[in-house]
């Protein structure tokens, strides 16, 4: 740029400043014309949404008034919004994207592996919508983003962009329990409360995946692993637009699906992977650059019934299977977490059974996670499920006793289910699967992670 950074935001703050004044009694009389904006209130919070729209609107009729009447009523609008648009054009990205063409505004955004058109008027709109969300020094502030997110595309070198409006991340969003904050899994996976990433995602991107309760009233339910990555925009002139082939980054949601289902079975409560989004930016830095807030793609992983009480707080997430579930996820380099990755998949699935045989399958996760585990071999499995659990977790002979005992109940109640109940003994191992669930689970659980962090040598 020819002024720096700083000087040529001072330049758009003030131009910016003079322009909201002039523009008030259009605006005004632009809602008595067509409608004001809906009001929206939230627990008596006024949360209506910035009127961009009905700015942009405004900008155009004003650009492109052509009739004499037209042109005089409009004229001290045009007349602040076009030292606007002169120091917009004035930044090099810009000056390029727009070339010399006398009156041209449009040109093309690319952001990611996504284009599209548009003009000076609608970043003029954005920028009011940033600044009025900023508060006081919202002009220069919105200003200072702006030419920060171009400098961006004019040079290969770093530029911060104030707030992290360069940002951007892959998703991989998912219903559980609650996430009061957020923690690192690895350097660049991080696990979030969707909340926290309200500034990326719209609700109506996901409300065909959740129940219309929670979407309303709760997204503390609401989790996400996201993979953050800084990203430029690529400005080019209306005709040279060209579609560019797509550049799809390395896959992470395989590594995110296997850590959600480790903290699953950690924490005891079922974890639902539900869509998967990637490349969504920050709807301001969309709004500055005058584009509609968009993300790269989405994909549904599965459907999300009710599962929780919309009106009883939801299960936590306890800080101990937070460390438990890292731990593990970082012995994945281990041929025991290999073997072992079938015995989480079927565990995790276990918790998130539902339906009218959810009872039943329940238990069948539980017992093939036990023999993937102990590898029994035919003849008196019951008998080798027992020792071999015993053997691992007991701490003295009575323990040792109980633990057996807990899994010749699950097995029976296993094999009633798998042989029907054929006789009054069996019936009654029906009615215990509630308890033989949770008993078993629990020192499988136990089990699994104590195969999974103990030391090689420990194991032969």
């Amino acid at each position: 740029m020819t002024d720096t950074l700083d000087a040529w935001c001072d330049r758009l703050g003030t131009a910016l400043s003079r322009l909201a004044e002039v523009q008030a009694p259009f605006l005004e009389k632009y809602w008595q014309a067509k409608s004001y904006p809906t009001r929206v209130s939230s627990n008596g919070v006024d949360e209506t949404p910035f009127p961009k729209d009905d700015l942009a609107d405004l900008y155009d009729l004003a650009r492109l008034a052509s009739r004499p009447v037209e042109m005089k009523y409009y004229k001290p609008l045009r007349d602040a919004i076009d030292p606007v648009r002169g120091i917009l054009r004035s930044h090099p990205s810009l000056a390029r994207a727009l070339g010399n063409r006398i009156g041209n505004d449009e040109f093309h955004v690319g952001i990611l592996n996504g284009t599209s058109l548009t003009w000076l008027t609608r970043i003029v709109a954005g920028l009011f919508e940033r600044a009025d969300a900023h508060g006081d020094g919202g002009f220069k502030n919105a200003a200072n983003e702006l030419g920060s997110i171009l400098d961006r595309s004019s040079t290969t070198l770093q530029v911060g962009v104030p707030n992290g409006l360069d940002v951007a991340y892959d998703v991989l969003l998912f219903h559980g329990p609650e996430i009061r904050k957020e923690f690192e899994i690895q350097e660049g996976l991080i696990v979030k409360p969707a909340a926290m990433l309200s500034g990326y995602l719209e609700r109506e991107w996901i409300r065909d995946s959740v129940p219309k309760e929670m979407d309303r009233r709760d997204w503390r339910q609401i989790g996400a692993v996201v993979r953050p990555f800084h990203w430029r925009p690529v400005f080019r002139r209306k005709t040279a637009y060209r579609e560019e082939p797509a550049s799809r980054p390395p896959r992470f949601e395989d590594d995110a699906l296997t850590f959600l289902e480790i903290l699953s079975v950690a924490n005891q409560t079922p974890i639902l992977p539900f869509r998967l989004m990637s490349g969504c930016v920050h709807r301001s830095a969309n709004g500055l650059l005058g584009l509609t807030h968009s993300h790269g793609g989405s994909q549904p992983i599965r459907q999300v019934g009710p599962r929780y009480d919309s009106f009883r707080s939801p299960p936590k997430l306890q800080s101990r299977s937070i460390d438990l579930a890292k731990q593990a996820y970082n012995s994945r380099g281990d041929g025991e977490f290999e073997r072992l990755e079938p015995v989480i998949h079927r565990l995790s699935e276990a918790l998130a059974r539902l339906g009218r045989f959810g009872a039943n399958d329940r238990i069948l996760d539980v017992s093939q996670s036990l023999e993937l585990m102990f590898r029994p071999k035919s003849g008196g499995i019951s008998r080798q499920l027992q020792d071999g659990m015993a053997e691992l977790l007991g701490v003295d002979e009575g323990h040792k006793e109980v633990i057996r005992a807990a899994i010749k109940q699950f097995y029976d109640v296993r094999s009633a289910i798998v042989h029907g109940a054929t006789d009054a003994r069996r019936k009654r191992n029906l009615e215990d699967r509630q308890s033989a669930f949770i008993k078993g689970f629990n020192l499988t659980q136990q089990a699994l992670f104590k195969m999974l962090l103990s030391k090689p040598s420990a194991r032969d």
